[in-house]
């Protein structure tokens, strides 16, 4: 007897089973990457403090969490928060103190992710100012403060802002008088350039803005406050991702996710810092075209010592942020509503506190 046609036509049933079986997977696939839930994230300005953001994006974490995120720079952290507020976007990643200010203002806003634990800021100052007086940023912190205090023109973003505030809370921790001094309000973006053509002597940015004036020979990072030469400004989060009270309640899957996706980031960057590297080295703000290898290198050193292992925040971080804020002047500390402990300010509740 001849079985050989009964089994060519069992072969090929099974081999139709298996394609409309794969086919029909496929489809499904499909159809849940199209109904992954869709979410804006908006940065309030586009620089490597928030690396594990970028990070995330370029090598989809978002999506593996279960959601699909949209990054977008505002140019700022009241059109940031605005947005949130407005609820044109879901979630806004902005300085500690930004957030403190707004819900000082009525803003339902709280924090859910911390992608720093210090202080991220780098103060750049003239190269030949710093040349003449013998210094590096490996001199004693000390003396490298005690240069602020006589400097001409400082180089500022705006009256009240972090990068002005700081320097007023460095020049006062060695006994200075900030109001000797001169400041410029200039604006984020025109800082670089102004200390690069002597305008300015000074400014303090997060990178890679003070690290680009160091590659045209002009400028010189000399306090990387990233690194956690202060107490006060270490294990601090001053870059968070905040929301409204009442999105992340009614979406906490959604939260969760993105909240483990900036945090799993963040983790990469500290343990396999070249595989991040090559990440943001692909991404539209930090590619060779944008920014030369030197400097990203650079930049990059100084930003990854402020990388948390995960994104959970603690009262005692947060009680630095309301130290800080209130010895600068940004808030009153003894304000009614003002508390380091959690449910106030930020939450654990999305991020949890490891993988």
């Amino acid at each position: 007897m001849n079985y050989k046609p009964k089994l060519q036509k069992k072969a090929a049933v099974r081999l139709m089973g298996f394609i409309a079986l794969t086919s029909f997977l496929g489809i499904t696939h499909e159809v849940r990457a199209q109904e992954l839930p869709e979410v804006t994230l908006v940065a309030s300005v586009p620089n490597m403090a928030f690396s594990a953001i970028w990070a995330a994006e370029q090598l989809q974490f978002f999506e593996d969490e279960g959601v699909r995120v949209t990054v977008v720079s505002a140019g700022g952290g009241s059109p940031c928060v605005a947005a949130v507020v407005g609820r044109s976007a879901d979630f806004c990643a902005v300085s500690s103190d930004g957030l403190i200010l707004a819900r000082l203002q009525g803003a339902p806003l709280i924090a859910v992710q911390a992608h720093n634990r210090s202080v991220t800021l780098s103060i750049a100052v003239n190269k030949e100012v710093v040349d003449r007086a013998g210094l590096t940023r490996e001199s004693p912190l000390e003396d490298r403060l005690k240069l602020l205090t006589q400097l001409h023109t400082i180089g500022v973003t705006s009256p009240g802002s972090v990068s002005y505030q700081i320097f007023k809370f460095l020049i006062r921790k060695v006994g200075g008088d900030p109001d000797k001094l001169k400041f410029a309000f200039l604006g984020g973006a025109q800082l670089p350039s102004a200390l690069i053509n002597n305008v300015v002597q000074a400014f303090a940015q997060s990178p890679p803005s003070a690290e680009i004036t160091e590659a045209t020979g002009r400028g010189y990072v000399l306090i990387p406050l990233a690194r956690g030469e202060l107490p006060e400004l270490t294990d601090y989060p001053f870059e968070v991702l905040v929301a409204r009270s009442d999105v992340i309640q009614s979406k906490p899957a959604v939260t969760r996710a993105v909240c483990r996706a900036i945090s799993r980031a963040g983790s990469l960057i500290r343990n396999d810092p070249q595989k991040a590297k090559a990440a943001l080295r692909t991404h539209r703000l930090f590619n060779p075209g944008r920014l030369e290898e030197a400097v990203f290198e650079l930049a990059f050193s100084m930003i990854e010592p402020a990388i948390p292992e995960w994104g959970n925040m603690t009262e005692e971080g947060w009680q630095k942020v309301i130290d800080f804020a209130s010895v600068s002047g940004i808030i009153d500390g003894s304000a009614e509503g003002v508390s380091a402990r959690e449910g106030v300010f930020w939450t654990n509740e999305f991020v949890g506190t490891g993988p």
